[in-house]
């Protein structure tokens, strides 16, 4: 029984009736690559066609684009040229505008300056010419024409004055002046002195004329202190006795 059954397998498998047995045809590696390779490149020339006409078929043209990018890139230069350039131009009016400021400015102030030292010089001619004609000029020292304005700078103030020396004048007078000034800080007064009694006995600052001399000068008073008055001395060298003073209230 065994035997019979084990002949029967064996039929089944060499016979008509045996299983079903697919045949294919065999093929190198090198075909197979190869032929993928020339598969994958058959796709990207499709591919790359399709990119590089899509523009056409959307209505756009890419060299009339490439065409239009390079005039604008080129026009972008020019207007950046340009604009350097009147950059440059402007830059350079501001400079000669700010130049022709500050001339403008210095000539102002210089203007004010000749106008207000001319209006002191009529003054001081309109004293003289007073004292000349009437002949009266008055003994010793006298201070004529004394002014006192607040300057540019805060807290500055410039007092101006004439000094005549009047009677016998058989000597050029030699001497100082000195500014005594009141201030009120608060409910306090002050007084200063310009220069100080210490700095007046140093060399300098000595007045030598024989008819007048005019005295221009500046003095500064500590800050949120008011002006209150003004006196000048003229003192008398060597001893420094004061020859004449006048004051101006504020």
């Amino acid at each position: 029984m065994k035997l019979r059954g084990l002949w029967r397998k064996i039929r089944s498998k060499i016979g008509i009736r045996s299983e079903k047995v697919a045949i294919r045809t065999h093929m190198p590696w090198y075909l197979k690559f190869g032929g993928y390779g020339l598969m994958m490149g058959v796709a990207a020339a499709v591919a790359w066609y399709l990119v590089d006409n899509s523009y056409k078929i959307t209505g756009f043209n890419r060299e009339e684009a490439k065409a239009e990018i390079a005039k604008l890139t080129a026009d972008n230069e020019r207007l950046m040229r340009e604009f350097a350039l009147t950059k440059t131009l402007l830059n350079e009016r501001e400079s000669q505008l700010s130049v022709e400021k500050a001339s403008q400015a210095e000539f102002t102030r210089n203007l004010a300056q000749l106008q207000e030292e001319n209006a002191g010089l009529k003054e001081d001619l309109g004293f003289l010419r007073n004292i000349m004609s009437t002949g009266s000029v008055p003994e010793g020292m006298t201070i004529a024409n004394l002014k006192v304005e607040a300057d540019a700078l805060p807290n500055e103030y410039r007092y101006r004055l004439l000094i005549t020396q009047g009677g016998q004048r058989k000597q050029d007078f030699k001497g100082k002046t000195q500014v005594i000034v009141k201030v009120q800080a608060g409910t306090q007064q002050n007084t200063l002195s310009f220069p100080t009694d210490a700095d007046l006995r140093l060399p300098g600052g000595t007045l030598e004329f024989r008819y007048y001399q005019k005295v221009d000068g500046r003095f500064k008073i500590p800050e949120g202190s008011q002006l209150k008055s003004v006196q000048v001395r003229v003192l008398g060298l060597p001893g420094y006795d004061v020859r004449s003073q006048r004051s101006v209230n504020f």
